[in-house]
C-alpha cells in the first residue's frame, strides 16, 4: 500500500464535473477521496470522518468557502487547500486569514494541484525529532510540540505560519532566501510575482506582535527573511 493510499482527502465543491474529475485524478494518484457539494454540510462531514486534507472551493451553496474555513478551524487543524477563480491579492489574503494553508486557482492544473497537496501533507506529517527550542526576544518556538509562545503565552498559529516560523528558526540569525521560504510553503519554485509569502510573513508578524519596525522577523533586502537571535534588539 502506498503512502497516498493511507491519506483521506475531502473535496468540498458544488460543480459536479469538477468534483468528478478531481476525484478520478486523485484516486488515480492513490488517495481515498470523498466529496461534499454544500458548504453548510462540510463541517459535519469533517467531524464524522476527519480527512488528512480538505480541498475547499470558495463559491459554495449554503455557506461560502471562507465561512466554512473559519468554522472548520474551530476544531480541525489539518491542511486546507482552497480553490479560487479569483486572482486578486485581496482574495488570496482573505483566504489565508480565514485559515486556509494554501490555494490553487481555477482552471486547475493537475500537476500544480498535486504539488500543493504533497507539500501540505508532508508538512502536516512532519514531527520534530529533537527537543531543541528557539528563542528570539519574547518569542519561543518549541518544535517538539509545534508550539509558539510570546512572553510565555501560547500563540495560535495556522499550520503554514508555524512551518514558516520554524524554517526561519532553524536558520536563526541567518537570512533564508525568498525562494527557499516559498518552496517550503508551496512546494514549487518561486516565480517572482506570487505574493502569498509576503502575506504569510505579514500575518505571522501580526500574530507575534512584531509590529513595525520589525524587531524579530527581519526583512533582508534583496535576499529574504531572518529570525533575529535572542540578543537582538
Amino acid at each position: 500500500m502506498s503512502a497516498q493510499q493511507d491519506k483521506h482527502l475531502l473535496i468540498v465543491e458544488d460543480d459536479a464535473e469538477i468534483s468528478r474529475l478531481l476525484t478520478l485524478f486523485l484516486q488515480t494518484e492513490g488517495y481515498r477521496v470523498n466529496v461534499c457539494h454544500r458548504g453548510d454540510q462540510a463541517p459535519l462531514r469533517v467531524r464524522q470522518s476527519p480527512p488528512d486534507l480538505i480541498i475547499l472551493d470558495i463559491m459554495l451553496p449554503g455557506q461560502n468557502g471562507l465561512e466554512v474555513c473559519q468554522q472548520l478551524r474551530c476544531f480541525y487543524d489539518g491542511p486546507i487547500l482552497m480553490l479560487t477563480a479569483l486572482e486578486d491579492d485581496v482574495s488570496e489574503l482573505t483566504a489565508f486569514r480565514s485559515g486556509a494553508d494554501d490555494f490553487v486557482r481555477k482552471p486547475i492544473r493537475p500537476d500544480v494541484l498535486m504539488m500543493r497537496i504533497q507539500a501540505l501533507l508532508k508538512r502536516s506529517g512532519s514531527v520534530a525529532s529533537d527537543a531543541s527550542q528557539y528563542q528570539s526576544g519574547p518569542i519561543r518556538i518549541v518544535p517538539g510540540r509545534r508550539e509558539v509562545l510570546v512572553n510565555d503565552t501560547v500563540i495560535e498559529l495556522q499550520s503554514a505560519e508555524y512551518d514558516l516560523l520554524e524554517l526561519l528558526a532553524r536558520h536563526q540569525g541567518q537570512p533564508v532566501s525568498r525562494e527557499r521560504c516559498f518552496k517550503a510553503l508551496r512546494g514549487i519554485d518561486y516565480d517572482g510575482s506570487d505574493r502569498s509569502l509576503d502575506m504569510r510573513i505579514s500575518s505571522l508578524r501580526k500574530r507575534l506582535g512584531d509590529s513595525a519596525p520589525q524587531r524579530w522577523i527581519k526583512t533582508v533586502r534583496g535576499v529574504g527573511y531572518m529570525l533575529a537571535t535572542h540578543e537582538a534588539g
